[in-house]
């Protein structure tokens, strides 16, 4: 045997070769599956232990010790409880075939290198082990191995363990230390690697670019989005280049002034930079520099991270020319135009919506609530409702703003407005207001014109009696109804007796003035609102009366009768010398022959011919005796 420290530093060597073949070796091991690498790790552990076993130290004169317990520990605490027990199970089959007085006390120690390291292991939890814990298990280890001690013959022990206990405990705990170390900081390496890869994939991948720079601009770093940039052919081709290189000179200025900027203040800064490139072109970068330090904080470089936002900002140029657009037409157009949001607030309004509501104008505005608006509209007297249809009238609003819909209201000013609402995609509504005002006016100017026409074409301007045919039209009508509903119709056919003679003595005025004062006494004579009175041409009348049979027709043509004789209208010309009427009646009864309008004119005009042929100022019915061959010309009736 050699000196003790020759031995020590052979047992050093040992565990010191063992990690470092498991240091360059593992890289290739991880590559496989884990029970695989825990049996490897296992076995180069357990082979170092058994090597350390064949080349002790002698402490005192018989008395030999090893680091077998630091493989043992390491194997457990790095490589898991297969690796431990592998390493475990060598040492102590080695142990036993070497046999001896200490082989209970080396098993026991190599029992308790085991469990320490199978326990720490545990401790970690999945964890990678840091410094503190290689110390604890170092030092838990160096204890284990003082305890394995106590497991040797009482005589031996009380002889050893005060000699060579301490010895042996504090070579366990460096020589833990020192491997555990070793192995904690190839991890370290392991991780920094892997780490380092993982970023350079990501930097490479990224689609924004992303570079470094040195103090005098030149590139040490890039990535490929960098080179795409600046139309280099791959990252490699922009290291010890500067932006001059790739940019115009114009363009490679502003970025380096940009660089010293931020180089001066020390702190990030993010702009936005044009550019042109090479060929020509321009472009937009959202550009994010930051001073890149060494670990004392002195500035060495600069970060760089382009974003292209060319598209970015082609788009905003295009929304903003979108926006000063629909500000114009919003601003020119002649309707209100109003935009309420899902919660029923006003999100956007034109000038001319609030100048349609010049009493409220000042609270139409983004964000004001249409409940709000709407109340405070009634409350300054802008828009009539009752009191108490005030909700309910507020609701039905809110209500056709969420519904495709067109409507008018008229305000208290009398201004008529058109709404036309549509529903948006969000829940909100879009409504477009029209002033209707002259419109409503000319259709009410309108509404007058035609009903004037229609009284015109309807009325008679000299009795004010319908005309001609305004009595067909309510004849036909009348007559559809009396069949419709089986109810009797009678029609008068009046004629003012010699009136011609009239005309001719006392002239066209005073034949205006007698027509006159006879449609004075038909419309007299008229009891029923639905009876009405025409003129039927000339000096001829005409009465259609609804519901009235014959009888009844009668009662009112003699009634006619007196009425014209009590007027006393002086008419020399005539043999009664006074005006009278002629009348013939005529009625549709229910249980009489069929009839129809025209059968019911022509008796008419056959009774009025009777009357007249009688001797005039008299009421005659419709003849049941044959009168066909009476000559029915109007022309000859005077």
């Amino acid at each position: 045997m050699g000196s003790p420290w020759s031995e020590l530093l052979a047992n050093l060597a040992v565990v010191a070769m063992f990690v470092s073949v498991w240091v360059h070796t593992h890289v290739w091991v991880d590559r496989k599956a884990a029970l695989t690498r825990a049996t490897a790790f296992g076995l180069l552990m357990g082979s170092g232990a058994v090597i350390l076993m064949m080349t002790p130290m002698q402490l005192q004169e018989g008395v030999f010790v090893d680091l077998r317990g630091t493989m043992i520990a390491l194997a457990g605490f790095f490589g898991g409880p297969v690796a431990c027990a592998i390493a475990g199970l060598m040492a102590v089959a080695y142990r036993f075939h070497e046999g001896g007085v200490g082989v209970v006390a080396g098993s026991a120690g190599i029992g308790i290198a085991t469990l320490i390291g199978i326990a720490g292991h545990l401790a970690l939890k999945g964890r990678y082990p840091e410094r503190v814990d290689v110390l604890i298990l170092a030092a838990a280890a160096a204890a284990g191995s003082l305890l394995a001690l106590f497991a040797l013959p009482r005589a031996i022990m009380q002889v050893v363990v005060p000699q060579v206990g301490l010895p042996t405990s504090l070579l366990i705990f460096v020589s833990i230390m020192l491997s555990g170390l070793a192995l904690y900081q190839e991890r370290r390496r392991i991780e920094a690697l892997h780490s380092r890869r993982i970023y350079k994939a990501i930097v490479e991948a990224l689609p924004d670019c992303l570079n470094v720079k040195d103090l005098d601009g030149r590139f040490i770093a890039a990535n490929p989005a960098t080179a795409r940039l600046m139309h280099a052919a791959d990252a490699k081709a922009l290291i010890g280049k500067t932006d001059f290189d790739f940019y115009p000179q114009e363009t490679a200025t502003k970025f380096r002034e940009d660089e010293l900027v931020i180089l001066g203040v020390g702190a990030p800064s993010t702009i936005e930079q044009r550019v042109q490139h090479a060929g020509g072109a321009y472009g937009w970068l959202s550009t994010l520099k930051a001073p890149l330090t060494d670990r004392a904080g002195t500035i060495i470089g600069l970060i760089t991270h382009n974003r292209d936002i060319t598209a970015r900002r082609e788009l905003e140029n295009e929304l903003a020319e979108s926006r000063v657009r629909l500000t114009d037409a919003l601003t020119h157009m002649a309707d209100g135009l109003v935009m309420f949001d899902a919660e029923d607030r006003l999100t956007l309004c034109n000038d001319q919506y609030r100048e349609m509501f010049p009493d409220t104008a000042d609270v139409r505005v983004p964000g004001a609530d249409h409940r709000a608006i709407l109340r405070l509209s009634v409350e300054r007297g802008e828009e009539i409702v009752q009191g108490d249809e005030l909700e309910p009238w507020i609701d039905d609003i809110i209500r056709s703003h969420h519904v495709a819909c067109n409507r008018q209201i008229r305000l208290a000013d009398g201004r008529w407005l058109d709404i036309r609402t549509r529903p948006t995609h969000d829940g909100g509504s879009l409504s477009v207001f029209s002033d209707i005002t002259a419109g409503k006016q000319a259709e009410a100017e309108l509404v007058a014109a035609n009903e004037k026409l229609n009284l015109l074409a309807h009325r008679d301007g000299l009795t004010e009696l319908m005309t001609r045919r305004a009595f067909d039209e309510t004849l036909a009508r009348e007559f559809a109804r009396s069949q419709r509903n089986d109810t009797p119709l009678s029609l008068l056919l009046v004629d003012v007796d010699w009136f011609k003679r009239f005309n001719d003595r006392y002239g066209h005025p005073a034949g205006d003035d007698c027509l006159r004062a006879v449609s004075d006494c038909l419309r007299a004579t008229m009891r029923r609102p639905a009876d009405s009175a025409a003129r039927y041409g000339g000096e001829e009348f005409a009465m259609i009366l609804p519901e009235t049979d014959a009888k009844g027709a009668f009662v009112i043509a003699e009634k006619l009768r007196a009425a014209v004789r009590g007027l006393e209208l002086v008419h020399e010309a005539s043999e009664k010398k006074i005006v009278t009427v002629s009348t013939g009646v005529a009625s549709l009864d229910a249980n009489g022959p069929a009839l129809d309008m025209a059968g019911l004119i022509r008796r008419a005009d056959e009774a009025l011919y009777g009357a007249k042929a009688a001797g005039r100022d008299r009421v005659h019915g419709w003849p049941r005796h044959d009168l066909s061959q009476a000559p029915l010309l109007r022309g000859r009736r005077k």
